[in-house]
């Protein structure tokens, strides 16, 4: 039976955030829920929510994924203890943008993978 490997999705983003564990996950979904929810009442805030949930994706992509994810919520706003990461151009959601971009490359290796 294999490990299980957990992540963070981001709902209305479709964006999967790889961590090392489920404990890990759920703290993450809670800080970047509780992020949203003090951002304001954006219209797009109020589609967006996170969950910590089993990787979709194979174990290939979440190895790959996962250092590169650790970096990434090292920089995302709900990181930051100050009021300046949600200044910055966009904050969480701008964060969670870039992330989606990046996610579809390796989306599209790990479809290669599978094929």
């Amino acid at each position: 039976m294999s490990e299980q490997l957990w992540c963070v999705h981001i709902e209305g983003l479709s964006d999967f955030i790889a961590v090392d564990s489920e404990d890990s996950a759920r703290h993450e979904a809670a800080t970047i829920n509780a992020y949203i929810d003090g951002a304001g009442k954006d219209s797009r805030a109020a589609l967006t929510r996170a969950v910590a949930i089993e990787w979709p994706f194979s174990a290939q992509a979440h190895a790959r994924a996962l250092d590169d994810d650790w970096h990434d919520l090292q920089r995302m706003s709900h990181r930051s203890q100050t009021t300046a990461g949600s200044n910055r151009s966009g904050g969480v959601l701008a964060d969670i943008t870039r992330r989606v971009k990046k996610l579809m490359t390796v989306t599209h290796a790990d479809r290669e993978d599978d094929a």
